[in-house]
């Protein structure tokens, strides 16, 4: 199972997939981390990340990975919130979005929710272009010499490193790389 996961990590990263949706892949991971689940808007930013053009895989494995992260920045995800909520001249579009049937559902006044909300939204598109970055020069320098150390050529030669191998393939017949 673990081997597996892996297999699918190695061969995202080195798939002709597009660093760039690679990239947005991990940031939304993050923005869905950051937001609390169990309400509307956390439904509405997962069912987004099926409609929008990012990598899927790497949305769940980065969700995965900064879930148990987040709660640490909870204090501040609560001054962020509570900060938006109190301020005066959007005191009115809140008090009118709580009167309609559905907008309460996405628990936007819990001062956690607004604030993981914000965050994520800020910070998007830095976290979206480091990781892309990381890609592509994981691609271009790291991956080559990676490969041809002696290192790995000595775990290539270990048995669980040939069923890795064997995953790897496997993996990239039944999920193909993206053009």
């Amino acid at each position: 199972m673990i081997i597996r996961l892996v297999a699918k990590l190695i061969a995202l990263l080195n798939s002709n997939g597009r660093a760039s949706e690679i990239g947005a892949g991990i940031a939304f991971g993050l923005w869905l981390a950051l937001v609390p689940g169990g309400n509307l808007l956390f439904f509405a930013l997962a069912l987004t990340a099926f409609l929008v053009k990012i990598n899927l895989g790497l949305t769940i494995v980065s969700f995965a990975v900064f879930l148990p992260i987040v709660p640490i920045a909870d204090r501040l995800l609560d001054r962020i919130g509570y900060w938006i909520l109190t301020r005066a001249p959007l005191e009115p579009v809140f008090a009118r979005l709580l009167s309609t049937t559905i907008v309460p559902w996405t628990r936007f006044n819990d001062t956690i929710v607004m604030g993981g909300l914000v965050v994520g939204v800020v910070l998007f598109v830095p976290v979206a272009a480091l990781a892309t970055l990381f890609v592509r020069l994981y691609r271009r320098y790291i991956h080559a010499r990676i490969a041809q150390s002696k290192i790995v050529k000595a775990i290539k030669a270990t048995p669980i490193a040939q069923k890795l191998s064997a995953a790897i393939a496997q993996v990239r017949r039944v999920w193909p790389a993206a053009a």
